[in-house]
């Protein structure tokens, strides 16, 4: 326990610094905690990879607050206009990125493998995109957009990879049925529980925080009450057998619209003002997960694996924009924002790797060890490319490394 905590303040140290070179070099702080998480564990093993499993507890949390956040974000006054346009943007991205990544992969895969990768490929991680978004300030159009697109890409990534999952299974030789109501079961009762346990939380949780004030203790209770509803829904979802993301995202969604915008604007300054630190430790971590081998491992299916995504992400994100009438700002640079994929990918490639390992182990060690190549290219690239997104479209409002950018909009129409 002891060489535990010291890890973990090593992990904090070491985030903090490289965060700091980061932004001196006008990179997004969160590209140096994850090159922090390198230096300490895969490339100086300071921390040895063993040693992070006692920190299972802190991604968990990280992810929870996180998801939780977006669906702070989720304000039903501001989605009035674009929830259809959100619709549209997240399924046609979803569908054009599985789909480019499976006929890209067939010619060197089996198709088994194809199709859980093709799956794996629409996942977009919450985090690094919320911690850009949150770290910069940022307001607009694009913030607006990619915000629900992410929270809704979730659900609608458990339901395609619960299908394509099944199919790919059965392929390869399970034998088992592949009826509709076999391929949905599983995805649509996480989906559920996730709706119902996070729905219930954000109620008590919306129902106790409409009588805080903006005092000291009002402050206190506040933080008290939000880490309440986060450690709950992330702890029911992970003990039941919901999305620990879907389900404090809908917590937060439920919170938000139970409160005005005094307790609102309440909320986010305490939130904003407890997790810094726990954001470090963690993108630090994820850093120290990632193994560079797994590049060499990967080859050219996980360069084209890599490539495809992109290709997806960028231009179903665009053919989405266009079929939903959105501004030209989002076409430009959603897609871009997309990219981030780290935690929720992994969490599918491990439910792929237990189907298969049994059935064809080959199968598990391609789709395990693709998806974490794919996770480490993205993980470094993808705060950067979030950041310049967002800087492109105009919607920087404070800086965490000095790029200037005065555009300043309200958070509420």
């Amino acid at each position: 326990m002891n060489e535990a905590m010291m890890g973990l303040a090593i992990i904090l140290a070491a985030g903090l610094i490289f965060g700091a070179i980061a932004e001196k070099f006008k990179i997004p702080a969160i590209s140096g905690y994850i090159l922090a998480g390198l230096f300490v564990g895969p490339i100086t093993n300071i921390v040895p990879i063993e040693m992070l499993k006692n920190y299972s507890i802190v991604g968990d949390l990280a992810l929870g607050f996180i998801a939780f956040q977006v669906g702070n974000e989720l304000w039903f006054g501001k989605l009035k206009k674009s929830g259809s346009r959100i619709v549209i943007i997240t399924i046609v991205q979803a569908l054009l990125t599985t789909g480019l990544v499976i006929l890209a992969l067939i010619p060197f895969v089996d198709l088994p493998v194809a199709l859980v990768l093709g799956a794996i490929a629409a996942a977009t991680a919450p985090a690094p995109i919320m911690m850009i978004v949150k770290n910069n300030r940022t307001k607009g159009d694009l913030t607006d957009t990619v915000i629900p697109v992410v929270g809704l890409d979730d659900a609608v990534g458990v339901v395609m990879f619960g299908i394509l999952l099944s199919i790919a299974v059965n392929i390869a030789g399970s034998g088992e049925s592949l009826s509709i109501i076999h391929m949905l079961e599983e995805p649509l009762y996480e989906i559920m529980i996730s709706v119902v346990v996070g729905f219930g939380i954000g109620i008590i949780s919306g129902i106790v925080i409409r009588n805080v004030r903006h005092t000291k203790k009002g402050i206190e209770n506040c933080l008290t009450i939000t880490c309440g509803a986060v450690l709950a829904s992330t702890g029911a979802a992970l003990f039941l057998g919901g999305s620990p993301i879907l389900t404090p995202m809908m917590a937060g969604v439920v919170l938000t619209n139970m409160i005005d915008k005094e307790r609102y604007f309440l909320e986010e300054e305490v939130i904003r003002d407890f997790i810094p630190p726990l954001m470090i430790a963690f993108f630090t971590i994820a850093g120290a997960k990632l193994q560079p081998e797994v590049l060499v491992v990967a080859g050219k299916v996980g360069l084209i694996y890599v490539v495809f995504r992109t290709i997806g992400k960028i231009v179903g994100a665009y053919v989405g924009s266009v079929m939903s009438k959105s501004p030209s700002v989002i076409r430009k640079y959603l897609g871009i924002t997309l990219l981030p994929q780290s935690g929720v990918a992994i969490g599918l490639a491990v439910s792929a790797y237990n189907a298969f390992y049994l059935i064809n182990p080959e199968y598990a060690f391609v789709v395990s060890n693709i998806t974490l190549a794919s996770v480490l290219v993205f993980a470094l690239t993808g705060p950067v490319l979030v950041k310049y997104a967002f800087y492109k479209a105009g919607e920087v409002t404070v800086e965490d490394c000095p790029i200037k950018n005065k555009s300043r909009k309200k958070v509420f129409a």
